[in-house]
């Protein structure tokens, strides 16, 4: 008769250890159930993306973790989104820039409609020539380089974006995971710095135990492997299969340059299209982040090496070389053992997705929390969700070079002839007849981020949605008028980006 889970095993720290400890602790009775987390002291965190998205605020909301303390921790600015420059056509023909802004662009809704299909109406007609994310607050203070919250007083109570947490940041990774580490910790965790040799299966071919080299064998109910690439658990001793994603999403490498900070404090996350791929530039409180997400079958290290530093304009630095492993597991739960973080899988960080992912993982995982029987039902649904999280994000990832119109390099032309899954096709196909976006109703990325990086990139749909047509459109545009009359002064009113964080960084 299957009993309740009394011990879990965490193997492996990083950013996606930490983050399940933190998370299963926090909704898990230590009385009733012991987390544990092993981890080598020779394999160190891969720091390949600094920013994160929106649901991370959430997150350290619910751990009850004060934000001024994580900041401060973490060297962490604020990420109202991200700014894509050259992905449209290089800079060919001027300036070329797009955004994706977190939150709601303009308002949820006017007149019972979103507010895209009132801009489109109105830029069909001629009448709206500013840019859809125009009617963005977030990317207004980005373009203004203006912080989210006032200097002074409680920023939940002065900020809408604080309020709705519409916002994200940009950090240090390795930091991210020690500051986690201390609050897992502190509230009860085990943590053991340890090597694991072996693992033991039982009759069933559940895990039994790891063999590590000071402390033995160490039983558990439950197996979270967090090895890494590497899937010590999951794929060598389970024998899941990885599925690869390389023939969709073609940057399999990344050269990583931090440089000292040049006070460009911008409250976003950079992204520079360059000859096989795109540069990352993330502002943090003692350096910033800079590196070339590339495809190896497009350029060699020393082309991209080569490539950063004249972009960056550091002719002398040494950038340190990544490769990347796209895609995903089979099954992201086998058994009594669950993959979180990149022995799940791992997708370019163009989006900011890999601690999103780790963290989506853990809480499905208490959404279809097992016993020690580990139903085979439960495991299907919760692979079947976690699939999909993988599949929309890798589709939102590949939309961008989709909308590209570079042709300027073989790897823009083979990204662009890149196949879209069936779900992206006939996403692109409603967008661009109708104006309707069906996009996965619970992913990350919702209508108005699809309706900015589309009309960023220059792809309008041939006609708007029908119920504009039949609402009264100066209403409508006026409506319109006074978001943009709002948002200005709401931005004039708040402070500039680099002393709001000075100050925060200083108390």
């Amino acid at each position: 008769m299957p009993s309740p889970i009394k011990n879990i095993l965490i193997v492996g720290g990083g950013t996606a250890g930490w983050v399940a400890a933190c998370f299963l602790n926090r909704f898990l009775d230590p009385a009733l159930c012991r987390i544990t987390l092993v981890e080598s002291e020779t394999i160190g965190t891969i720091g390949v993306g600094e920013a994160t998205v929106p649901p991370l605020v959430a997150f350290l909301r619910a751990m009850g973790i004060d934000e001024a303390a994580f900041m401060k921790a973490t060297n962490a600015t604020y990420k109202l989104g991200i700014k894509f420059i050259d992905w449209h056509h290089g800079g060919q023909h001027g300036v070329d820039e797009a955004w994706h802004p977190f939150g709601h662009v303009g308002a949820p809704q006017i007149a019972g409609l979103p507010l895209f299909h009132h801009w489109l109406r109105e830029r069909l007609a001629g009448r709206e020539a500013a840019p859809y994310v125009s009617y963005s607050l977030q990317a207004l203070l980005g373009d203004m380089n203006r912080g989210p919250h006032p200097l002074e007083g409680n920023p939940r109570a002065t900020s809408a974006i604080i309020q709705q947490g519409a916002y994200a940041y940009n950090l240090d990774a390795r930091a991210f995971a020690g500051f986690l580490r201390d609050v897992a910790t502190g509230r009860g965790v085990r943590h053991l710095i340890d090597e694991v040799r072996d693992v033991a299966l039982d009759q069933r071919g559940f895990i039994s135990h790891v063999d590590t080299v000071a402390n033995g064998a160490l039983h558990a109910d439950l197996f979270i492997d967090c090895s890494g690439f590497a899937a010590h658990l999951i794929e060598r001793s389970l024998g899941d299969r990885f599925i690869d994603w390389g023939d969709q999403l073609l940057c399999d490498s990344a050269a990583v340059l931090p440089l000292p900070h040049n006070d460009d404090f911008h409250p976003y996350t950079r992204s520079t299209a360059l000859k096989a791929g795109w540069c990352w530039r993330i502002p943090l409180m003692h350096r910033a982040g800079n590196g070339y997400v590339y495809s190896s079958r497009f350029l060699s290290r020393e082309q991209a090496a080569e490539e950063l530093k004249a972009h960056l304009g550091a002719p002398d630095a040494t950038p340190m070389h990544l490769a990347m492993k796209v895609g995903r597991r089979e099954n992201f739960w086998v058994r009594n053992c669950v993959a979180i973080g990149l022995s799940a899988g791992f997708l370019e960080p163009l989006e900011s997705t890999g601690i999103y992912l780790a963290q989506k993982s853990v809480e499905l995982l208490l959404d279809y929390f097992p016993d020690t029987g580990c139903d085979p039902l439960l495991i299907r649904r919760y692979n079947d969700r976690v699939a999909r999280e993988y599949e929309e994000c890798r589709d939102f990832i590949v939309l961008h070079y989709l909308l590209s119109q570079r042709d300027d390099s073989e790897f823009w032309r083979a990204a662009r002839a890149v196949a879209p899954s069936d779900a992206l096709a006939a996403t692109l196909e409603l967008y661009d007849r109708t104006g309707l976006v069906e996009w996965q109703r619970n992913s990350l990325f919702v209508d108005t981020s699809f309706y900015s990086l589309a009309t960023g990139f220059g792809r309008l749909p041939q006609t708007p949605h029908g119920m504009a047509g039949q609402m009264d459109g100066e209403r409508a545009w006026q409506a319109m008028q006074q978001i943009k009359t709002t948002n200005l002064q709401l931005a004039r009113a708040l402070p500039d980006h680099g002393e709001l964080m000075r100050r925060l960084h200083a108390r």
